[in-house]
């Protein structure tokens, strides 16, 4: 697929934020916006062990802005994953706030919570999570079921969605019955059912070879500078970050710098 960022802006589906992929001007995404879509204002995250607390987050400011596309960088045990769990509604703050859309995630109750998972983001994980009894159109259908529309509608949908990926011929294959790449696929497909506003990918190239890799990568680049999704990475990888616009790098639960990435894209990107 030489540009998924132009077949998906052809697709004439709706989700619950509007017309399923919005032609917007990417320049004007580049911009920072006055109100941050996800902001972390002195953000701590704790966990019993034992007699002893341990401090996966420590003080942790963000500021993330529509259409962005931003890094998380960091080794393994940096609070890397705990911050993503937090940047996706996943888990709560121990201390501080996290707001997303100027909305305190703390004050909001577990069905609220679910709503935004389910509406505002797409989560693409590196061990895919895929259900092993569904076939790849099944598990591409599973996010519609917050949206109140028929089978049919859903059907055509996932179809779409699979079309865009290159797995319209696997639409009735197990994962077990897909390679790494493949279920990398399904799993962006799935990501993007709802039409969410935000993809968090939990090093979403971890299990792949490069070749594979660079694929899935172009293919979020491609969602971020024709469609205006902003999306966020977490990874330990140097090499994703010649896709970002930022790169927050941490360690040991803090955050250590933020920097701008302006350099050229390399030759081939979307």
């Amino acid at each position: 697929m030489d540009d998924p960022g132009e077949t998906i802006k052809n697709n004439p589906y709706n989700g619950p934020g509007g017309a399923f992929v919005k032609n917007v001007d990417a320049g004007k995404l580049s911009g920072k916006k006055e109100v941050p879509l996800i902001k972390l204002t002195d953000v701590w995250k704790t966990y019993q062990m034992g007699e002893s607390e341990f401090a996966a987050l420590r003080g942790v400011n963000l500021e993330i802005y529509e259409g962005e596309f931003l890094v998380v960088l960091g080794p393994s045990g940096s609070g890397k994953s705990t911050l993503m769990n937090l940047l996706g509604c996943l888990d709560l703050p121990s201390k501080g706030t996290v707001f997303l859309n100027s909305s305190d995630i703390s004050e909001l109750d577990e069905s609220e919570l679910a709503r935004i998972r389910g509406q505002m983001i797409g989560f693409i994980f590196q061990s895919f999570n895929l259900i092993p009894t569904l076939n790849t159109q099944e598990n591409v259908l599973l996010p519609l079921e917050f949206l109140e529309e028929d089978a049919r509608t859903a059907r055509e949908k996932a179809a779409y969605l699979l079309e865009i990926v290159g797995l319209s011929d696997k639409k009735y294959n197990l994962p077990s019955q897909l390679s790494g790449g493949q279920r990398q696929r399904v799993a962006i497909a799935r990501s993007l059912a709802v039409n969410p506003p935000v993809i968090l990918a939990d090093e979403p190239t971890g299990n792949l070879d490069s070749k594979t890799g660079n694929y899935i990568l172009e293919f979020l680049y491609g969602l971020n500078k024709k469609e205006g999704k902003t999306i966020i990475i977490v990874t330990h990888d140097l090499e994703l970050v010649k896709y970002a616009t930022r790169i927050v790098y941490i360690r040991d639960g803090q955050i250590e710098k933020i920097e701008e990435y302006t350099q050229n894209k390399p030759e081939g990107m979307i």
